[in-house]
């Protein structure tokens, strides 16, 4: 199956490697984002994008005038757990209520399918063994919480669907700003020479999956013949001090930690099973050390990275 597409959130970091997936397989794909977390120049030059934000029905029906869609893919969303803690009105309301406003829009343009960017990481909670999908969810924060009502709104609406719940993503094109995935923010630190801030112990664990992997199980819910949710994860648990040490090694560098309270909100131990996934054809994914090996080669990070101490090299 390939037609038109639209990706919400199209122009950000999960999103805009989605809209080349399906442009890869076919897809004629166009792009929704408010811009404020993405950028146009994530996009190919010939994707049509549209301004509009997804908590206003005005905004989106405005941006939409007169479109229909086969298929959209809905990544639009506020991804910070600590933001949803701090503000979970706002997480609500792009979360819940925009999931909702897409949902509505989609239904009553006839989209023939719709695939959720749900989370993984936030909606099982604390994972003593990898979670499956049929696992009772146990949120933890209102971003968690808010993901698995927006589930059941995408469930509810009567569109052909798929839920994926990926786990931690990282990639080229993630923001390394203090809402930023933690990969991003250690490779920003290390290359400006500052320590690496480690919210509690650091031993927490959590299963880290390739955005190249996240956008090819995109591609493949869109083909998919019936409504499944989907883990995206690669099913190993990693603490953030591996993390760490492994990206130093990747730098040849050895990371300074300043360690600090940890956050409300977060969860001790999350690891996801990705077997229905790779049942259905999926992966393998890549290994986390492969790809922030290729995430540091893409960055022109192993040689001359600038801004690195002399002194941190490893000796």
């Amino acid at each position: 199956m390939t037609g038109r597409a639209l990706v919400t959130g199209g122009a950000g970091f999960i999103g805009s490697h989605i809209v080349e997936a399906l442009l890869a397989q076919g897809w004629e794909v166009e792009a929704l984002d408010d811009l404020s977390a993405g950028s146009p120049l994530h996009l190919p030059p010939d994707v049509p994008l549209h301004v509009a934000d997804v908590r206003s029905p005005n905004s989106l029906r405005r941006a939409l005038a007169g479109r229909r869609f086969d298929a959209v893919v809905h990544c639009a969303g506020q991804t910070s757990v600590a933001t949803s803690v701090r503000e979970p009105l706002h997480d609500w309301q792009t979360n819940v209520r925009g999931t909702l406003n897409v949902l509505s829009w989609a239904v009553a343009t006839g989209a023939g399918r719709f695939v959720f960017l749900s989370s993984g990481g936030a909606i099982y909670g604390e994972t003593p063994r990898p979670a499956r999908e049929d696992d009772r969810p146990r949120p933890e924060s209102p971003y968690g919480r808010h993901k698995l009502l927006a589930e059941m709104l995408v469930r509810a609406s009567g569109l052909p669907h798929a839920v994926l719940r990926p786990a931690n993503v990282y990639g080229p094109r993630q923001r390394a700003g203090a809402e930023g995935g933690v990969v991003a923010i250690f490779l920003d630190r290390l290359r400006s020479g500052r320590p690496l801030e480690v919210y509690g112990d650091g031993r927490q664990t959590r299963d880290f999956v390739h955005v190249g992997d996240v956008a090819a199980a995109a591609a493949l819910a869109l083909r998919w013949p019936r409504n499944v949710t989907w883990n995206v994860a690669c099913g190993r648990a990693v603490s953030v001090l591996e993390l760490a040490h492994l990206l130093g090694q990747l730098l040849d560098m050895e990371p300074e930690l300043r360690f600090l309270p940890g956050r409300p909100g977060d969860v001790r131990r999350s690891v996801l099973d990705p077997g229905r996934l790779i049942a259905a054809g999926w992966g393998p994914p890549l290994s986390l050390r492969e790809g922030l090996r290729r995430l540091v080669a893409e960055t022109g990070a192993v040689e001359g990275w600038p801004g690195l101490s002399p002194g941190r090299r490893r000796r």
